[in-house]
């Protein structure tokens, strides 16, 4: 017999958000991975001790978290996900009956509390820390980096000869914009029509209004055209793919890698006394200077070598190429380009949302700290539930 549809809906539900949740949901195994009362402690200086009670800061963390976790990076959007996804509901530790928050909130505690305060950076680091207690961090790691989008358009890059105020520059350009039309009618006063076809335009000529930090980025191949970006480069211990450290650093070809690799190894060295006893890297790293730091520091350099290059350094490389080690440490080294391509389909890496070298690096901490819970919770499976 054909069922109805039950026109009668009931005024009280006697249910709680467990029942939303199922079992094997992977926010299950994530959520007793991130300590409140941490968190709580980490921003106590950051609140007055009277006025009216804020929201939680635990909770905004827990709902950036569980965005990016479920591939959410926009704050509108988020918020919608709070109102009709109970499994982010209860991850956060909002009741049926409460609100979700307006988007601005996230926006506004960024600015006033956490971009300057390193919160991000520090519950990344404690990841880190976690993992080394459960004796996952191995000796040996791999280091990378990759190209990611900044968020501005070719057309906010501007000559760095114009001595004026952007917003005056802006004004300049759109007034020579209203004569101007197409078929479609008058241009846009908020994206006004440039046609830089046939312009050089480089980094040591251009800038971008939107974005001063952001340049232009290309992997140097004819293949691949330059773009707006930045250079996001990740230190991964080999046996569990834990992310040791991550950074972002201005677009300077191999340069900003290579630096940016040596900055994370001294990171490491400060925050956790951890040092390497090798180091897996693609041929971006087979240079004299870095590998000549390697050895000043007692790490293998287990990095591909190319035909170039006739100094020591690259001869001592060339020698352990047939070694066993080596060839491990190679073999792993691919796994952080995994991570990479990871966190860029799921977890908003291929595109920063956000704008300015400081703003960045806080949002490829936060993403970090996804990456490494992920692995935390992969490796160490169920945890018993926060009290």
């Amino acid at each position: 017999m054909m069922g109805e549809t039950d026109a009668q809906r009931s005024f009280y539900y006697n249910i709680s958000l467990e029942t939303f949740v199922p079992a094997e949901h992977p926010l299950r195994r994530i959520r007793p991975l991130i300590d409140e009362k941490a968190i709580r402690r980490a921003c106590r200086d950051l609140y007055s001790p009277i006025g009216r009670p804020s929201i939680p800061p635990e909770q905004l963390f827990l709902a950036l978290v569980g965005g990016y976790l479920l591939g959410v990076t926009s704050e509108r959007r988020l918020v919608m996900e709070l109102q009709c996804n109970m499994a982010l509901r209860w991850f956060v530790g909002l009741n049926l009956n409460q609100n979700a928050w307006d988007a601005s909130t996230f926006s506004q505690n960024r600015r006033r509390r956490f971009d300057e305060s390193g919160l991000l950076e520090t519950l990344f680091d404690d990841t880190v820390k976690r993992a080394m207690a459960e004796g996952l961090v191995s000796r040996h790691v791999s280091a990378d980096g990759t190209l990611v989008h900044a968020n501005a358009s070719f057309k906010s890059f501007v000559p760095i000869e114009v001595a004026m105020d952007p917003e005056e520059y802006k004004k300049r350009l759109r007034s020579q914009d209203k004569g101007q039309t197409d078929s479609e009618g008058p241009q846009d006063p908020g994206n006004r029509a440039v046609d830089f076809r046939g312009e050089k335009r480089s980094n040591a000529t251009h800038r971008s209004l939107t974005d001063p930090d952001c340049r232009f980025a290309s992997k140097g191949t004819l293949s691949t055209a330059a773009f707006p970006g930045y250079t996001v480069n990740a230190l991964m211990e080999n046996r569990h793919r834990i992310l040791l450290g991550v950074g972002v650093e201005v677009f300077r070809s191999g340069a900003s890698e290579r630096e940016g690799c040596q900055d994370l190894l001294r990171r490491a060295k400060r925050r956790y006394r951890y040092s390497p006893r090798s180091l897996g890297g693609d041929k971006g790293f087979f240079e004299k200077k870095f590998i000549e730091h390697l050895f000043r520091k007692r790490i293998e350099p287990h990095i591909a070598p190319t035909d170039r290059g006739r100094r020591n350094a690259h001869t001592r490389v060339r020698m352990r190429v047939r070694g066993a080690a080596y060839k491990l440490s190679q073999r792993c080294r691919k796994k952080i380009e995994e991570l990479f391509g990871e966190a860029k389909d799921w977890h908003g890496l291929r595109r920063f949302r956000r704008r300015g070298l400081l703003k960045v690096r806080e949002e490829t901490f936060l993403i970090g700290w996804v990456l490494n819970l992920k692995r935390l919770a992969s490796v160490l499976g169920p945890q018993p539930a926060p009290a």
